[in-house]
């Protein structure tokens, strides 16, 4: 729980982010921009993860721990379209092999039970699209790997990083919805499917913006 300066001073940081993202997407018009422009987002998380690292205890969070890889992680809508969109550019037999994957963990989704299935991007306890992650995982860390392996209630981390990271994500998220975009995020095993299903998906994202 914040105290009322915390989240006041929070508040006013979405804001500030959300000011800049819209007045961004307002002078820069069309589809390509928009999705692409949620890379910054991803970039503004980074150098914050990096800075922090600088300052104090560094995160226990390593290439090959997935611990983190099995929680329900949600995306933008661009964040899922610039996922869709750096897939297609691959090879299409690796295309199709995550299209499978993707449905898979959605049928497996829909079966329930008490344990979520690993993330659809995740071969040989790494991330496949790490390059494109969404903000939801850039922002995750923890002082403890085995306080994640044991799942936790409560894991060790940096309010600031925290904070930080919830500012530019939830500013971004405000930005795009100033600019009339569709800002509902969704699961992303789902949204990501759903992009690379539909090729017009990013076309009619921004078409609903501009009508």
């Amino acid at each position: 729980m914040l105290h009322a300066d915390e989240a006041a001073a929070l508040q006013a940081s979405i804001e500030r982010v959300g000011a800049r993202v819209a007045a961004e997407l307002q002078a820069n018009p069309g589809v390509a921009y928009a999705v692409a422009f949620v890379g910054n987002l991803h970039r503004g998380i980074d150098q914050t993860m990096a800075q922090a690292a600088l300052r104090g205890e560094p995160v226990a969070c390593r290439a090959g721990c997935a611990s983190c890889c099995s929680l329900r992680v949600e995306v933008a809508p661009a964040e899922a379209l610039l996922i869709a969109q750096q897939l297609r550019s691959g090879p299409a037999d690796r295309l199709e092999q995550l299209l499978q994957a993707l449905r898979q963990q959605q049928f497996l989704l829909g079966q329930g039970g008490a344990v979520r299935p690993p993330c659809a991007f995740l071969q040989d306890a790494l991330c496949s699209i790490y390059p494109w992650r969404p903000a939801g995982c850039r922002k995750a860390h923890s002082f403890s790997a085995t306080a994640c392996q044991s799942a936790a209630a409560e894991l060790p981390q940096d309010l600031a990083i925290t904070l930080a990271a919830e500012a530019l994500q939830r500013g971004t998220a405000l930005g795009y919805r100033q600019h009339g975009l569709d800002g509902a995020v969704q699961e992303l095993s789902a949204a990501v499917l759903q992009a690379l299903e539909d090729d017009m998906a990013a076309s009619r994202w921004y078409a609903d913006a501009i009508d």
